[in-house]
């Protein structure tokens, strides 16, 4: 298993350009019933598949009411999201930088713009699952790199799950997995960096100390 906030890989780290950020679990505390969701679409409790993955699989008209379903689970779980104590302040300090900031979901557009307008979050670039293939594909961060003018090389993908760090190292980019006060997943030597909190991403990004500890994924 990695170290927390080391490279996983050989060779030193590029001077960063721009960062992408997932949203659910990163930037803000988890909002996501996953079980709660498969469960009303239907889906197979053993399945392994994920939810937009098995969705595509289905019948037109199972398809329809999974979709809608899925719309009005994320528009109710946006409209009640909360930030990580820390998100403004990071964002803050590498908008200051002069880092371009992007977001990278698998959820809806509607969706990520609810979260965006109600916590008032500024950013330069949002891919969501209507703008194209979505993680763990590299396109999402490829897209966004054409988009911002920006070398993958020059990118750092922010993220708390697997899909967040395949996607980020398919396109060359560099990725830090944040996995809060939980155990260090089996995935995380896939990850250049594992971090506990946002708050650490400044200083390992060679902008200074850390930002203050606040809470973690998991805790009140």
């Amino acid at each position: 298993m990695p170290n927390e906030a080391t490279r996983t890989s050989s060779g030193s780290t590029p001077r960063a350009a721009a960062v992408l950020f997932d949203l659910d679990g990163t930037l803000t505390r988890p909002y996501f019933d996953f079980a709660a969701i498969r469960a009303e679409i239907g889906l197979a409790p053993e399945s392994r598949l994920p939810i937009l993955e098995s969705i595509e699989l289905m019948e037109p008209l199972q398809r329809k009411q999974a979709e809608e379903i899925l719309l009005r689970r994320e528009r109710e779980a946006a409209l009640a999201s909360e930030l990580w104590d820390d998100a403004h302040a990071v964002l803050a300090a590498l908008r200051t930088a002069g880092l371009i900031l992007g977001l990278m979901t698998r959820n809806s557009r509607v969706s990520a713009e609810t979260v965006i307008a109600k916590h008032g979050l500024k950013l330069d670039r949002v891919h969501t699952r209507e703008d194209g293939p979505v993680k763990p594909s590299p396109e999402p961060v490829l897209a966004l790199c054409a988009q911002l003018g920006v070398a993958p090389v020059a990118v750092w993908v922010v993220g708390d799950y697997l899909f967040d760090i395949q996607s980020g190292q398919a396109a060359g980019a560099t990725t830090a997995l944040m996995i809060g006060d939980a155990a260090v997943p089996d995935y995380a030597d896939q990850a250049n960096h594992v971090i506990r909190r946002l708050g650490e991403l400044p200083a390992l990004l060679g902008l200074g100390a850390r930002l203050p500890r606040t809470s973690a994924p998991g805790l009140p």
